[in-house]
């Protein structure tokens, strides 16, 4: 928050870090006649095909045209259950299990560990990547000051009504500003929450907004529609955010931990006892909306992802004595795969879509299901060919594993996509 950031750090501070995240390079070889090419090239490689063969797009003569869309990205939220050497009293995710069967099922390979949750949400909205901005920008604040492509506007064009629900208030990450910028028409937030239930207030005063709350929002929402047009919905919870301290929840209701590796402080055993009772809440929020959801007759789209991992407890600790990293490899890729769902109530095709980079959960939700696409999202489709992500400095390759580098049609890709990325978001929209 803006203001927050003045005021601790004082107005020179403030003023310096901002500027320098303002500062946008042109690329080389921009101009309306590169672009203009780009876009013709594009426009002849664009795919015949949908990427995943598997899918419902793939496998269905005739698709849906205009499904509902609800995105609903989960603070903090992934599978602890991946955690060697834990054992928990209950299931933690029966709805991540259930799903694996009759949804499509991967990871959004996150630019954001331990906070930035708007950078996440950012890249998912429009299919642009934090990997070609300065290093600290917040896009919300600094580059979302007027009208650009992103998935709610387009959907807008198409006839949608748009909306968006966030379980904290509405000037976080300046979300009140940007929102209507990227074509969302209406924001609730917790300002407009009346009286809900609330977690986790050891840390939070008052507590924090339910994800059972947003949930059951999102359904209030839904029943209250204009009925006359298909709607999208974003979501974004916030039960599970960092600070975590068992005294959190009630001991009744309070996951505990029946077995932990050799070596785990009570400090992180805590606070594992905390986060995993968020994620078991939140994975029963998700049944909650699939149960609701499959006795709609309209058809639907559910997109679930979580935003990030967080550290829990002393440093990184928990990763390295379960094994999930080796010892030192704070920055390794593993802690950037969330959990992603795409499920709708019209189709049970289980599709395994690896990992991809939350920059690519629009379009490929979109290939998914048949839906007319953007041209913009048909180039990062015809990119997956090439890497899954490139983000932070890592490059997820087409089989899942990781590189550093990228090889001369990978890097002759990414700058097209930053080309590309500028037109819309800073340039003169050429390639609209």
């Amino acid at each position: 928050m803006q203001n927050r950031f003045y005021a601790d750090y004082g107005v020179v501070s403030g003023f310096l870090a901002n500027l320098q995240a303002l500062h946008i390079s042109k690329p080389d070889g921009y101009s309306q006649e590169n672009l203009s090419a780009l876009k013709e090239l594009i426009e002849k490689n664009r795919p015949t095909a949908p990427l995943y063969q598997d899918s419902y797009a793939a496998t269905t003569a005739s698709t849906v045209k205009q499904p509902n869309i609800i995105y609903i990205m989960c603070e903090a939220f992934w599978d602890v259950t991946e955690l060697d050497g834990i054992v928990f009293d209950r299931e933690i995710t029966p709805t991540l299990d259930d799903l694996k069967e009759r949804a499509a099922m991967g990871r959004s390979y996150s630019p954001s560990f331990g906070g930035g949750t708007c950078d996440v949400e950012f890249e998912a909205l429009t299919g642009y990547s934090m990997e070609h901005l300065p290093a600290g920008s917040k896009p919300y604040q600094q580059h979302v000051t007027h009208t650009m492509f992103s998935l709610p506007n387009y959907l807008k064009s198409q006839g949608y009504s748009t909306m968006a629900i966030h379980g904290y208030y509405r000037k976080y990450w300046s979300r009140d500003k940007a929102y209507p910028y990227l074509g969302i028409d209406r924001f609730i937030s917790a300002e407009n929450f009346i009286n809900p239930e609330r977690k986790r207030s050891f840390y939070w005063k008052g507590g924090l907004i339910s994800d059972a709350e947003v949930g059951n929002r999102i359904i209030k929402e839904f029943e209250q529609r204009d009925k006359s047009k298909p709607l999208f919905l974003h979501a974004v919870t916030m039960q599970n955010h960092s600070s975590y301290n068992e005294k959190n929840y009630p001991a009744e209701e309070l996951v505990n931990i029946l077995e932990a590796p050799e070596g785990l402080s009570s400090e992180t055993i805590s606070q594992l006892r905390d986060f995993a009772t968020g994620i078991h809440q939140a994975d029963a929020m998700l049944g909650s909306l699939v149960e609701y959801f499959s006795h709609v007759e309209e058809p639907t789209i559910l997109v679930f992802w979580g935003d990030h991992y967080n550290t829990i407890g002393r440093g990184y600790e928990l990763y390295e004595k379960t094994g999930y990293i080796a010892k030192g490899d704070v920055k390794s890729p593993l802690l950037r795969g969330t959990p992603l769902v795409i499920w709708s109530n019209y189709s049970n095709q289980a599709v395994d879509l690896g990992t991809i980079g939350a920059y690519n959960i629009s379009p490929v939700m979109m290939d998914l299901y048949g839906l007319e696409k953007p041209l913009y999202f048909d180039f990062l489709l015809d990119g997956m060919s090439l890497y899954r992500a490139r983000t932070r400095g890592v490059t997820v390759e087409p089989d899942g594993s990781f590189s550093e580098t990228m090889t001369q049609a990978q890097q002759q890709w990414f700058d097209r996509h930053w080309l590309l990325q500028y037109d819309l978001m800073f340039g003169e929209d050429y390639f609209e």
